[in-house]
């Protein structure tokens, strides 16, 4: 693959993170689902949320990337904070190839192989390839949180809860640990992502976070599997943008 195809913008989503104790969920066993007798809001509150307490994010990963007839290895550099995430690629010799910035509604890819620039919206929008998997705040990525009142049926097996969201999307939790160890969207959503998987969990300065994340297109074609090689928690950034040159154009798609 060239540089122009890989870096037609990785996204990079992001992340799992990781250094210090490792653990996590087993793993997923979907059969056998049967409605359970216990309470969703029994589950969520044993369920770590971190909205109030972890607000900005700022490291670096590694990212394997892969589709039909395509791997790559790529570095990802990120910083996130509750409204936005910007993104930085790099290829295997430490090129960089480009950025991307998502507030949740909308996806700024700058390519600078290519110089260009794409604004696109995240649900519904015509993003292709790998790219479909930049639109994911990374601290809502590394911290999904559940609310007992957008749950609408829980069931259970013997190690894992499933819990059917309001808005169709299904979260596999596991028993022992209540760590999320699978999160499925409907095939409804317009989102650019079908499926992400967790593991590898981590205890970090009082945050028990994924090491390790798996994210699947939209058509079930292409993956993106995720490591966190450095992580800091609550670190104080500059303001989250793409510094466009003046002579890049900017496409809206």
């Amino acid at each position: 693959m060239n540089n122009h195809l890989q870096f037609r913008l990785l996204f990079l989503v992001l992340l799992g993170l990781g250094l210090i104790s490792c653990s996590g969920p087993k793993k997923l066993a979907t059969n056998e689902l049967k409605p359970s007798s216990v309470e969703a809001s029994a589950i969520t509150a044993n369920m770590p949320n971190y909205q109030s307490r972890l607000q900005s994010v700022k490291g670096k990963g590694r990212a394997i990337v892969s589709e039909p007839g395509n791997t790559d290895r790529v570095t990802v550099l990120f910083s996130s904070n509750r409204r936005e995430s910007l993104v930085t690629v790099k290829n295997s010799i430490g090129v960089e190839g480009g950025q991307l910035l998502t507030d949740g509604d909308t996806l700024l890819v700058y390519n600078k192989i290519d110089k260009f620039a794409r604004k696109i919206p995240v649900r519904g929008g015509d993003i292709d390839r790998i790219n479909q998997l930049a639109s994911l705040n990374i601290l809502d990525l590394l911290n999904y949180a559940v609310s007992s009142d957008n749950v609408t049926s829980v069931k259970e097996n013997k190690s894992s809860y499933k819990l059917h969201l309001s808005s169709g999307t299904e979260v596999y939790v596991d028993k022992e640990s209540y760590l999320i160890s699978e999160v499925d969207e409907p095939q409804d959503s317009q989102l650019p992502y079908s499926k992400i998987t967790y593991d590898s969990y981590a205890s970090i300065k009082g945050f028990k976070l994924p090491r390790r994340i798996s994210i699947f297109g939209a058509e079930k074609k292409s993956k993106v599997a995720l490591q966190i090689t450095g992580l800091a928690l609550n670190p104080t950034l500059d303001s989250l943008a793409i510094n466009l040159p003046d002579d890049i154009p900017i496409y809206y798609q």
